[in-house]
């Protein structure tokens, strides 16, 4: 039975709300795959704040228009679905990167779209080896409390060096140091 064009209006209008609420997408080609691993597959998704989706790639290319994204038509042969990647992009991939290793040759990533632009194999798979979101998140207040930890470092460096010069007075002169 032919879905009505009302009914391809909304799932459009759905992808299109996936596709903006995604922070990547990545295009798979899956076949010969059982459906509880495939369940399974898509559980660990849903823990990664990421959604696989078989949709007809008709319907998806007009959803991609409508988005202003680009379209990756080579990616988009054989039987194929859409990942849609959260916050923690390298989580998500790292699911899939690992369940395209577990399934073999039932599962391949083609390629994706990251912001506006187009990822082939190697660049979607490549998300993989990204640091988790929390790693990045360190990383970054580690580079904004590192240069503010040498800045009071130097300048407290000349009242420790002034209090090490009169300590070694003071030793040498065989005296105490006066409790201040």
């Amino acid at each position: 039975m032919p879905i009505t064009r009302s009914r391809k209006a909304e799932l459009i209008a759905s992808y299109k709300e996936q596709i903006e609420n995604s922070y990547a997408m990545l295009v798979c080609e899956y076949h010969g795959i059982s459906v509880a691993a495939l369940e399974k597959m898509r559980h660990a998704l849903r823990q990664n704040d990421a959604q696989f989706l078989v949709a007809k790639k008709t319907l998806m290319k007009l959803a991609l228009q409508e988005a202003g994204k680009p379209v990756p038509e080579e990616s988009m042969i054989g039987p194929v679905g859409f990942v849609f990647l959260g916050e923690d992009l390298s989580a998500a991939a790292k699911v899939i990167r690992d369940f395209a290793k577990e399934v073999g040759e039932g599962f391949t990533v083609h390629g994706g779209i990251l912001g506006d632009s187009l990822l082939d194999a190697a660049g979607a798979l490549a998300l993989a080896d990204l640091p988790s979101r929390d790693v990045q998140l360190a990383q970054l207040v580690g580079a904004i409390i590192g240069p503010m930890t040498a800045l009071a470092s130097l300048v407290s460096a000349p009242h420790r060096d002034l209090i090490g010069l009169l300590q070694a007075r003071i030793d040498k002169e065989g005296g105490e140091a006066e409790a201040a």
